[in-house]
């Protein structure tokens, strides 16, 4: 599985990936989670506000801090 955070490294963006990062960790599962801060590479996957969560090319979040309960029901 790969994630993606998206964000330029502002506060929201930096608890964005330490949530998904948390999640993965708690559920064990088997992913690459990767930080984005091109806005051009952002732009091309469709994300226009950060932060954003992208899991295996589909965007999961936009523009907000998600909870780590969700991003583990993304998992599944």
């Amino acid at each position: 599985m790969e994630i993606k955070v998206c964000g330029p490294g502002c506060a929201n963006c930096t608890k964005a990936e330490n949530i998904v990062k948390e999640a993965v960790s708690d559920t064990g599962i088997a992913a690459e989670v990767v930080k984005i801060t091109d806005f051009a590479e952002m732009a091309k996957m469709g994300v226009l506000s950060t932060p954003a969560i992208v899991i295996n090319g589909s965007i999961k979040c936009v523009g907000r801090v998600p909870t780590k309960n969700e991003v583990m029901e993304w998992f599944t």
